[in-house]
């Protein structure tokens, strides 16, 4: 891999939204549950009005399985912000904890997260790095009339 793909991968992007909380959803979200620190300086909570998908092993195969994990835009209330989180989520198990405290999880792409948005009809797709977590975020939003 050369050094300018390495820096485009990991440009900073647009400056992530902020929200107070998020719903932690997706099938890595059990597995997240008290693991995982909630980016944008938010917190995690059940009722909250944006969403945060954590994606489990099976999730990060292809751009599609990464589409079929996301909630369908038409199912969100209108102009609802949907998160993607960079890491993959393992089951629980001494190894994984192992790597993550080493810093050495799995990620999936921020082109594949991109691309799993869009094909999934959200708009207003961007990405971003974090200030706090630096957590390297996607993100869309539900369609609006206005959309």
């Amino acid at each position: 891999m050369s050094a300018s793909s390495l820096s485009r991968e990991h440009a900073p992007g647009a400056t992530p939204p902020r929200v107070s909380a998020l719903r932690l959803v997706g099938p890595g979200a059990e597995s997240a549950r008290g693991r995982m620190t909630a980016p944008l300086g938010a917190t995690f909570a059940a009722d909250a009005a944006a969403y945060a998908v954590a994606f489990g092993p099976a999730e990060v195969t292809s751009v599609a399985a990464v589409a079929r994990a996301l909630p369908a835009p038409d199912e969100l209330p209108e102009g609802t912000l949907l998160v993607l989180l960079p890491h993959v989520v393992d089951p629980p198990s001494l190894a994984s904890r192992f790597l993550a405290a080493l810093g050495r999880g799995r990620t999936v792409s921020r082109a594949q997260r991109s691309t799993a948005l869009v094909a999934r009809g959200y708009v207003r797709v961007a990405a971003g790095v974090d200030r706090e977590s630096r957590s390297d975020l996607v993100w869309g939003y539900s369609v609006t009339e206005r959309d």
